[in-house]
């Protein structure tokens, strides 16, 4: 009876590791096709299709716990659209992926410019901008798990520090500091810094 039991222990226990092991994410990629593939584990292929008004999937990346995945959602954008004799690609929809499905689905009208996975992919962070036109400065931190709000950050006269979160989303294209504030909103007074002055000796 003892055998029997742990037998049945040892099969339980190799079970559950393999279905933990199961949805680690072994490789994250699209085809020539547009399919979004993300391969786990246990050698399944979960294939992510585009739907009819998406054209394609952006920025795939797989989150330091291994098992959570996320990419933007492209829309061309027609010329009427875009406001130009051009269509170009925009990316309004951040989805995240984790054990077989799509558990976060973030639409905000403006195209997002990057992002990030935060505490090995238990929050997400990304900077929105219009595509062209007046440069912004506006990021959010989400909650993956319940899709909360957890911060919000855009740049104001009064608020022109970067937190630590949104660092990593403006590394490429550094908001303006305490010097040179004023110029973007013209009513915020200058900060700028005395040069030292020299003292005789």
């Amino acid at each position: 009876m003892r055998k029997i039991l742990a037998i049945l222990c040892l099969a339980s226990g190799c079970s559950l590791t393999f279905a933990a092991n199961g949805h680690v994410v072994t490789k994250a990629t699209t085809d020539s096709k547009g399919v979004l593939h993300i391969l786990t584990a246990d050698g399944r292929d979960h294939a992510i299709r585009l739907m009819k008004w998406q054209s394609g999937f952006g920025d795939v990346q797989v989150a330091p716990d291994g098992k959570t995945v996320g990419w933007l959602v492209e829309h061309m954008l027609m010329p009427l659209e875009g406001g130009t004799n051009y269509s170009y690609a925009v990316a309004p929809q951040l989805e995240i992926w984790r054990s077989g499905r799509v558990i976060l689905r973030s639409g905000l009208g403006m195209g997002i410019q990057k992002w990030t996975f935060l505490k090995d992919g238990d929050e997400v962070a990304f900077h929105r901008a219009p595509p062209h036109g007046q440069e912004l400065y506006e990021c959010t931190l989400l909650d993956v798990n319940t899709g909360k709000e957890i911060a919000h950050w855009s740049l104001d006269r009064k608020d022109y520090l970067v937190p630590d979160w949104a660092m990593p989303l403006l590394v490429d294209d550094p908001p303006p500091g305490p010097d040179e504030i004023h110029w973007w909103f013209p009513d915020a007074p200058a900060q700028t810094k005395e040069a030292p002055q020299s003292h005789p000796q």
